[in-house]
């Protein structure tokens, strides 16, 4: 059941700040594998209320009330998210002993930190299924410090202004433009993860300028993206 499973994680290293995509069975035991502490996920995102996707969520959520260094979790999914953790709290007796913010999505952008989005839109029309695009920001190009002290440009601000493109006036009025001491700017990583065996227009469209592409028969249990 494990290796089937359709969930993956995000994971920013410098602040471990988790951020989990579906939570099936199986899915604590998942995470002791891949040495993720409890406390660090703080955001949670459910792209379908079926039993695959929810299966280990209200284990989960007990679980993290175990915990005194959570105070705040946000779980964001499709209309009916509500109503479905609503009944499982009552079934299951449960009480949690942190802030849950639900969030109902069909449209947007999730802001997972300052340089990685999210993009959410639905799978199809019929089907009451969120897909996500994990969307990184461009990035500024590489500056050419060799190439500034050619033209005796001294180490200082100065480089900081021309690496961002500005257009700088020299004491002599020379005009020194920065996009000749940087490289050029590059698109940043972008990911789309298909949950559905069957292939929908506008998940094709995703698809065709995307640099890393998974469905659920993949077997994957892990995707980490490192900032």
């Amino acid at each position: 059941m494990i290796h089937k499973s359709i969930s993956f994680l995000v994971k920013r290293s410098s602040m471990g700040i988790v951020w989990l995509f579906n939570c099936p069975e199986g899915c604590q035991h998942i995470l002791i594998q891949k040495k993720i502490k409890l406390h660090q996920i703080n955001n949670i995102f459910i792209t379908s209320l079926d039993v695959k996707s929810t299966a280990g969520i209200i284990g989960l959520l007990s679980s993290l009330s175990l915990s005194s260094r959570i105070h705040t979790l946000s779980i964001y999914g499709p209309q009916g998210l509500f109503q479905y953790l609503q009944f499982l709290r009552k079934y299951s007796q449960t009480t949690f002993k942190y802030r849950l913010d639900i969030h109902i999505l069909r449209y947007g952008f999730i802001k997972i930190n300052s340089s990685c989005n999210t993009y959410v839109s639905p799978a199809n029309c019929s089907i009451n299924q969120l897909q996500c695009i994990i969307l990184e920001e461009e990035k500024i190009g590489r500056f050419k410090p060799l190439k500034a002290s050619i033209f005796h440009i001294k180490t200082g601000p100065l480089y900081g202004k021309l690496k961002l493109k500005y257009q700088l006036i020299g004491p002599d009025g020379c005009l020194i433009r920065g996009k000749f001491f940087t490289n050029p700017y590059y698109s940043g990583f972008k990911a789309i993860y298909c949950f559905h065996k069957y292939c929908y227009r506008n998940s094709i469209e995703f698809t065709l300028k995307t640099n890393t592409i998974r469905d659920q028969n993949n077997k994957l249990t892990g995707l980490y993206i490192l900032y």
